[in-house]
C-alpha cells in the first residue's frame, strides 16, 4: 500500500471522527467525549507522518514501510471504533462496550504479533530495547520471537468475553503486557549470547 494512500485513509478517519464530534457535541454537553479522542487522533496523524521522517537508523523505514503504514491505518480505525461505541452509550445505545471491544482488540494484537518479522531496525516501532537496537541480530531474533508470543496473547485476550466484567479490563492489557515485558527479557538473553560468541 502506498504512502499517500495509507495518510488518506487515516486522515478520512481522524476527519470523521471530527466531523461526528461536532455532529454529536450539541446533544451531549460533553466537549471532552466528544473532541478528546478526535484531537487525539490528530497528534497520532502528526505523528504517523514524522516518526520516519525523523528516525536516525532507518529513515523512510525502507523495505517495511507498508507495514508502518497499515499498522497506523488499524490502530486509527480501533480507536476511531472505541470511539463510536463511547459516544453510542452516551446517546442511548444498548450495547456491552467491552465485549464490542475485546475482539477487536484482540484482532489487532494479533496482527501486530504477524507483522514483528517484518518490522526492521528502527527506533520508534516494533520491540524497541537497547539491545534490539543495538543489532540488527538481535532486533531479528527478538521479532521472530514474538510472533507467536503476541498472536497467543490476542488470542488470551477473547477470554474476556467470559469473565466477570471487573476481570476483562485485566484481560484486554494483561496479554500484552506479559508479551511484552517477555521480549524485552529474549532480546536481552539474545545479546549477551550474541556477545559471547563474539568474544
Amino acid at each position: 500500500m502506498k504512502t499517500k494512500i495509507s495518510g488518506s485513509l487515516i486522515l478520512i478517519i481522524v476527519l470523521a471522527t471530527l466531523a461526528v464530534g461536532w455532529a454529536t457535541y450539541p446533544v451531549i454537553g460533553n466537549a471532552r467525549l466528544a473532541f478528546g479522542l478526535p484531537v487525539a487522533l490528530v497528534v497520532l496523524y502528526g505523528l504517523w507522518a514524522l516518526l520516519p521522517a525523523v528516525d536516525p537508523i532507518a529513515k523512510g523505514f525502507p523495505g517495511f514501510r507498508y507495514v508502518y503504514d497499515f499498522f497506523w491505518i488499524l490502530l486509527t480505525a480501533v480507536l476511531a471504533y472505541a470511539y463510536a461505541l463511547e459516544l453510542g452509550v452516551k446517546l442511548g445505545w444498548q450495547v456491552n462496550i467491552l465485549h464490542a471491544v475485546i475482539p477487536v482488540v484482540a484482532a489487532l494484537i494479533v496482527i501486530v504479533g504477524t507483522l514483528l518479522p517484518k518490522i526492521r531496525r528502527n527506533w520508534f516501532f516494533g520491540i524497541r530495547t537497547p539491545w534490539t537496537l543495538s543489532s540488527d541480530e538481535v532486533w531479528h531474533e527478538t521479532h521472530r520471537f514474538g510472533r507467536p508470543i503476541f498472536i497467543a496473547a490476542g488470542v488470551i485476550i477473547l477470554g474476556g468475553l467470559f469473565v466477570p466484567r471487573d476481570w476483562s479490563i485485566g484481560f484486554i492489557f494483561a496479554p500484552t503486557i506479559i508479551a511484552s515485558l517477555i521480549a524485552v527479557v529474549y532480546s536481552y538473553i539474545v545479546f549477551q549470547k550474541s556477545k559471547r560468541n563474539s568474544n
